[in-house]
């Protein structure tokens, strides 16, 4: 429907409704809400919110998890990323690190406590993703992963136009 609205003359525009034009922002909006929550209920056994398991298991992935690299990964700014590393290294998940790369960098390596956390974090994840593609196929999933990425392609570059 945008497509054919887009191609039309001004003058032939048929007036679309405004919640139109929003629906598929507030829906990955309302997705990404429900994701959250369903995630947050499955952790809360663990003590832990979804964005500090994804921290978690960021940290194990990344080679120098460097607070600053992870702060972009996890949709954070500087300061939600140190009340988030504030909370972990309370809990022993975590501990900061001078790096041994370079004296003026900080890292974040994972504490004591996490070894027990860990294992039962990627199962969360997991049971949320399948439930959330339930009744699709294959070919479905795929689809929606290409439009996914396009999506978060295109939200990126809005970010960067508007750094600019």
């Amino acid at each position: 429907m945008f497509a054919a609205v887009r191609k039309a003359g001004a003058e032939e525009a048929p007036e679309v409704d405004p919640r139109e034009e929003e629906a598929i922002s507030s829906l990955v909006f309302h997705l990404g809400r429900e994701l959250r929550t369903a995630l947050d209920r499955r952790l809360l056994g663990h003590g832990i919110t979804s964005q500090q398991a994804a921290l978690l298991l960021l940290s194990r992935l990344l080679k120098e998890p460097s607070p600053i690299k992870m702060a972009a990964r996890l949709g954070t700014d500087t300061a939600g990323m140190t009340r988030l590393l504030d909370r972990l290294e309370s809990k022993g998940l975590i501990a900061r690190k001078i790096s041994p790369d370079d004296r003026r960098s900080l890292v974040v390596v994972l504490g004591p406590r996490s070894k027990n956390i860990l294992p039962r974090l990627i199962p969360a994840f997991r049971q949320v993703d399948t439930g959330l593609l339930d009744g699709f196929d294959d070919h479905e999933i795929k689809a929606l992963h290409v439009l996914l990425r396009r999506l978060l392609k295109n939200a990126r570059k809005l970010n960067d136009e508007r750094s600019h």
